[in-house]
């Protein structure tokens, strides 16, 4: 780390010659992706605050709907942008369900979205009234720079980019695409076998994900770490495996 008064010496020089202009940030398919992965995350999440409120009733909801209404009408292009990239970097990890095509990776995302705004709300946990409380203080802070997703870090630098891949067909829609409204499915009786057999077999943070539970119809996908690895389509406890 340099030491300070090195800062200080060339204070002067930036107040002579003018602010120096910042070197561009390299854009890559990666960091774009990572861009695109956050700013769905926080499509998720903010969807989830907005509907938790709103479900509260009252002046909490008609102010949940306005912010939503206004967050919304200010980044549906950059979420559908997003959303084009991420669900073509996810490509190679999909499989097809009912007619849908449908990604482990996408649901996931959806979920951990969905409970990171449950678990900062905890208005399961709240009286009535500090219920209220916890919604009017959230909705107010998104305002200003707070609700504009383009202005956010690790997305701001490459929110021009990002809008470079907005679809043709950009009516707003449920994000991720890829998760098929799926985002928080109960597991069903095969689940906990599947778990056992995958522990098993997989080194590291082996998760198993409950994707479709509608007995005897069932479909579960398979994590080491972060990493899709396998779809499980079960009927009547009899599963098929597709290695992803």
């Amino acid at each position: 780390m340099k030491p300070k008064y090195f800062y200080f010496a060339l204070a002067p020089a930036f107040f002579i010659n003018g602010c120096a202009t910042p070197p561009p940030i390299e854009i890559d398919q990666n960091t774009l992706a990572q861009a695109a992965t956050q700013t769905v995350q926080e499509a998720v999440y903010y969807s989830t605050i907005f509907s938790s409120c709103a479900a509260l009733g009252g002046d909490v909801e008609v102010d949940a709907i306005s912010t939503q209404h206004d967050w919304v009408n200010t980044n549906t292009n950059l979420i559908l942008a997003a959303d084009q990239i991420y669900s073509q970097h996810q490509a190679a990890n999909t499989f097809e369900y009912q007619g849908k095509t449908l990604a482990p990776a996408a649901v996931k995302l959806a979920l951990e979205s969905k409970l990171r705004a449950v678990n900062e709300l905890k208005l399961d946990q709240r009286t009535p009234t500090n219920k209220i409380k916890t919604c009017e203080y959230r909705l107010g802070k998104i305002t200003g720079s707070a609700l504009d997703l383009a202005q956010a870090p690790g997305i701001a630098p490459y929110a021009s980019e990002m809008l470079k891949h907005l679809p043709l067909d950009h009516h707003p829609k449920d994000v991720p695409e890829l998760a098929g409204g799926i985002s928080d499915v109960a597991p069903g009786p095969t689940y906990y076998n599947l778990v056992k057999n995958h522990e098993a077999s997989c080194q590291s943070s082996a998760f198993t994900l409950s994707v479709v539970n509608q007995w005897p119809k069932e479909v579960y996908a398979n994590f080491c770490g972060d990493d899709s690895v396998e779809i499980l389509t079960c009927d009547w406890g009899k599963c098929e495996s597709k290695k992803l």
